[in-house]
């Protein structure tokens, strides 16, 4: 009724639901699948009475705003839908050739259309023959996942999954996710997309409780250098830090900050001393990080993205010995008179050469 009140048809309604179930299930909030069309030229006079394959799988795609009401992302899906029908005679091979990629989308909406009661389309009709089924033998999918759409006299689902890619827990995850947008597009049209509650009672405990349960006991009697050096110490050759720049392990970054903390030495990095760090989220920040720890100083975090006038404020109040930053940084930041260091110097990698690679 919903639907039918504000001029929407229930394939529309059930596209923008699975483009929202896809978003969340991937993370993406510009979601493509493939939509099963009967494909019959209109321009082509007595068309609908030829018998001929024409049904043909297209891709639609849906582009999600948080702030955008449900009834709202309905109506635009449908419209969008509208513009392309003249084209839905195209083969798929014709679409993928005319954009330059290969595979479009991995899964797949079927929505079949039989003649509907008007207590069929009601609120309480959601969900009321919602099935699950692994792709093999008759049920056979090519997609990972493939979402049946029924219009009889109730609302039927049946989402068939490759066993080979998806396990049958997380295809039901996908599914009642789906459901989950259709009863809150029911309950509040007019509700933003962003504030949808999409997570079953399971993935909300998950999400609140048991994946923030990450107390663990820690001797008191060690520092986060201590502890560093102990796991150096286990595993010398495993990923320790992985950023833009590269991958480091144990060992390779134990012995980075322990020249660069010889040099932080003779440049004045002492206990009871700060040590400005304004660097990129690199590898390199957490070497400088771990270099000022073991001088024995105190890092002192500069975000080069803040105001030039709160940098300087922090550099006065705090009056670090030195600042580590790059050349390109060092640009932008406000000249307070305090000593500099560039880790982009040309000259600075082969003088951390000739340093110990043993902490000082």
């Amino acid at each position: 009724e919903i639907a039918r009140g504000r001029g929407l048809t229930l394939n529309s309604v059930v596209q923008a639901a699975w483009a929202i179930a896809l978003s969340t299930h991937t993370g993406r909030d510009d979601i493509v699948f493939g939509t099963t069309v009967n494909g019959r030229p209109p321009e082509i006079d007595g068309v609908e009475r030829m018998v001929g394959l024409f049904i043909n799988t297209l891709p639609t795609r849906v582009r999600l705003r948080p702030a955008e009401p449900l009834a709202a992302l309905v109506t635009r899906v449908q419209d969008e839908q509208a513009r392309l029908t003249p084209h839905q005679h195209l083969g798929l091979a014709e679409v993928q050739r005319a954009v330059g990629h290969g595979e479009l989308f991995d899964t797949s909406m079927v929505f079949q259309n039989y003649p509907v009661s008007r207590t069929g389309t009601a609120g309480t009709g959601i969900g009321a023959a919602i099935s699950l089924v692994p792709g093999k033998n008759r049920e056979a999918t090519h997609y990972p996942l493939l979402l049946i759409a029924s219009a009889r006299d109730t609302m039927r689902f049946r989402l068939n999954y490759r066993p080979d890619v998806f396990d049958a827990a997380t295809a039901q995850r996908v599914l009642d996710r789906f459901v989950r947008v259709l009863r809150g597009l029911v309950a509040d049209p007019d509700q933003p997309v962003g504030r949808l509650a999409l997570l079953g009672d399971d993935e909300r405990h998950d999400a609140l409780l048991r994946w923030n349960d990450t107390a663990r006991d820690v001797p008191e009697d060690l520092t986060v250098l201590d502890l560093f050096r102990e796991q150096a110490a286990r595993t010398p050759h495993a990923p320790a830090v992985t950023g833009t720049d590269g991958t480091l392990d144990y060992a390779e970054l134990d012995a980075r900050s322990s020249r660069l903390a010889h040099l932080l030495v003779a440049r004045g990095a002492a206990p009871e001393r700060f040590v400005g760090i304004a660097l990129p989220r690199t590898t390199g920040m957490v070497v400088a990080l771990l270099a000022v720890l073991k001088t024995g100083a105190a890092y002192l975090p500069v975000d080069p993205d803040h105001p030039a006038d709160r940098i300087a404020f922090v550099l006065d109040d705090t009056r670090p010995t030195l600042l580590v930053t790059t050349r390109d940084l060092a640009a932008a930041l406000p000249d307070t008179g305090t000593p500099r260091l560039h880790l982009d110097d040309p000259d600075l990698a082969g003088a951390l050469a000739a340093l110990p690679a043993a902490a000082p």
